[in-house]
């Protein structure tokens, strides 16, 4: 299950929940409440402090693998990069980019930024569970649970 935002061509933020088996209650309402919380309040500066942490940890990875990327997968990548009118960009170089910003923004920045990539774009909500089978209007169960999980009427999805 994910929840996205963006528009087909731009730049996109998705949130995922790999949840297992009939959990996707709790998991639709967790990531409800961690977008509605971002958006109405920000980062907390230990989370703020966490996603930097966990961006340089993810780079390093990619950095570390990237040369035993296939050609097939690198020509997927330079031909999505081509389609979305796009730099593709090597893992180490921005490794070294962040390395170098990433100290400088603050979690006032982060939160800043956060709101103007989730705004920027439209919504989605996606949940894929055998479940569904079984429930006469999925699109409504999912609504009302995530709903019920976020706080805010600015939050309240449509």
């Amino acid at each position: 299950m994910f929840i996205e935002n963006g528009e087909q061509g731009q730049r996109q933020i998705m949130l995922w929940d790999n949840f297992a088996d009939d959990r996707w209650k709790p998991a639709v309402a967790s990531l409800r409440r961690i977008t509605c919380n971002l958006t109405t309040a920000g980062f907390t500066a230990e989370e703020w402090q966490a996603a930097k942490q966990n961006l340089v940890d993810d780079l390093n990875r990619r950095a570390a693998d990237s040369a035993k990327v296939s050609n097939v997968d690198l020509a997927k990548d330079l031909s999505h990069a081509l389609a979305d009118d796009r730099d593709l960009i090597p893992p180490d170089e921005l490794l070294r980019y962040a390395a170098n910003k990433l100290p400088g923004v603050d979690v006032r920045s982060g939160s800043t930024w956060w709101r103007q990539q989730w705004g920027s774009g439209v919504e989605h909500l996606r949940v894929e569970a055998p479940d569904f089978a079984k429930v006469s209007d999925p699109v409504v169960a999912i609504r009302a649970e995530a709903n019920e999980a976020s706080g805010s009427p600015a939050c309240k999805v449509r």
